[in-house]
């Protein structure tokens, strides 16, 4: 389920189908130590058009902490944000946190920054400057420098103006890919540039798990396209999952939306965790 064949994908299953949920119960029981892996925006919070106004619910962080204070569980949250911006927002001690999609990483004895991101920090910057202008008069159109890439907004463009905003991009960075010293991510309203590197979830995925101390069960939860690197790197090795239905992907279960993500969490928790710690 969920995994390409060629240029075919085969859907996956609905997460909370009464079989599949016994299979994942199951399995994720023959484990001494899960990791959990979880994408922030539109997986822990909802999607919003100011991603400033990001916040977890209560409900979500009170899980969060109670299956960080197990000993079953590793949480690590893996986002595109910046690695401070994500730490400020989710602010919950004992776990490990992925920003920049995994570029820069910091936890339990744990601190990795990818060597290219820091080479090329001097080009994002001089590109933010020079867009800023270019997009200055543009309604709605914001840039976030996440330090080691760089992500234009435009979730509150107009329709007609949404042309002209990649084409001010284009222009912008075209020399810089032309030279391969970046690359461009392209998400939901937003694009992207991150410095050129063999870099992704799913590496960064493989680099944490093999920092931690124990052999875990990966799970991962998320709903971008980025999270596809992370669903494709631990096909067959662990258990993937992606928020929203869709045909085109490679995890292998799905659920129908964020608003059940917090479902999840109960019901993994309940699993492994004793009757007193029962998430209600």
């Amino acid at each position: 389920a969920g995994k390409s064949i060629g240029c075919k994908f085969m859907p996956p299953t609905y997460f909370f189908e009464n079989k599949s949920f016994n299979r994942f119960r199951n399995k994720i029981k023959q484990y001494p130590r899960i990791a959990l892996f979880l994408d922030f925006d539109g997986t822990l919070v909802p999607i919003q058009k100011d991603p400033a106004q990001c916040f977890l619910s209560g409900r979500i962080k009170k899980q969060l902490k109670l299956i960080a204070d197990s000993t079953h569980f590793y949480i690590i949250i893996l986002s595109g944000r910046s690695l401070s911006d994500i730490k400020k927002r989710v602010g919950i001690k004992k776990i490990y946190y992925g920003g920049n999609h995994g570029l820069d990483i910091s936890g339990s004895g744990m601190r990795y920054t990818h060597p290219e991101a820091q080479k090329t920090k001097s080009i994002i910057n001089a590109i933010e400057r020079r867009l800023k202008k270019e997009i200055a008069k543009i309604k709605g159109a914001w840039l976030e420098n996440k330090k080691y890439s760089l992500s234009l907004h435009f979730r509150s463009v107009t329709a007609t103006d949404i042309p002209l905003i990649k084409k001010i991009f284009r222009n912008t960075v075209d020399e810089f890919l032309k030279k391969n010293l970046l690359s461009v991510i392209k998400g939901k309203k937003v694009l992207e540039l991150v410095p050129a590197v063999s870099w992704d979830k799913g590496k960064a995925v493989f680099l944490i798990l093999q920092r931690l101390k124990h052999k875990c069960l990966p799970i991962y939860i998320g709903d971008d396209q980025t999270d596809e690197t992370a669903f494709r790197a631990l096909n067959k090795k662990g258990i993937t999952i992606r928020v929203g239905k869709s045909a085109k992907t490679d995890a292998s279960y799905y659920l129908k939306s964020q608003r059940e993500v917090s479902e999840f969490l109960k019901k993994v928790s309940e699993t492994r965790l004793c009757e007193k710690e029962f998430i209600v």
